[in-house]
């Protein structure tokens, strides 16, 4: 735990490091500043390597520690998982990983409101996985969701998944379950 949580403190540093570039327009008697910097958009750009390293990694604490206490998803069919469902099914899935071979993520348009940022967010895995036959297999899988990120005195945390769809799963290039 020592480690994500210097992880994280060493991340939320990195992003209160950052300096703002503005960009300066004059309409009229009026001039307008904008943050051109994006910082929201790089901490989470920054976040989603942290999540990545400790996927590859597999390492549940890390994982964990990159989550909200009150983090929670919403299936499609309205379920809510808790934090504690979610750890056990990462625990589960991370176990039955042998390596990834790819993990990619776009981003959408952030909303930013308050501590709250969000986004739909496409995100794609190639892995080798060992899955209930024994057998290890090349696994791909893709999903769009939205995430929300929650701003926390230890930096921008997953808070909430929602709206969860255009998901698919290959099995050695094909289409799981088999049609």
């Amino acid at each position: 735990m020592l480690a994500a949580a210097s992880t994280v403190t060493a991340f939320s540093q990195d992003v209160e490091r950052n300096q703002p570039q503005e960009k300066v327009k004059t309409k009229g008697d009026r001039v307008i500043v904008r943050d051109k910097s994006k910082p929201v958009r790089k901490a989470i750009e920054d976040w989603y390597e942290l999540n990545k390293a400790a996927f590859a990694a597999r390492d549940l604490t890390e994982i964990m520690a990159l989550r909200t206490k009150d983090f929670h998803t919403i299936t499609p069919d309205g379920k809510t998982n808790s934090r504690a469902d979610m750890e056990t099914r990462t625990k589960g899935f991370i176990a039955q990983i042998v390596q990834f071979i790819s993990q990619n993520t776009e981003i959408g348009s952030i909303d930013a409101q308050d501590d709250l940022a969000s986004a739909d967010v496409k995100q794609r895995t190639v892995r080798i996985q060992r899955l209930p036959d024994g057998m290890l297999h090349k696994v791909e899988s893709s999903v769009v969701q939205r995430e929300t990120w929650k701003h926390t005195s230890e930096g921008w945390k997953l808070f909430r998944v929602d709206n969860i769809r255009e998901g698919s799963l290959l099995v050695d290039d094909k289409p799981y379950p088999p049609r």
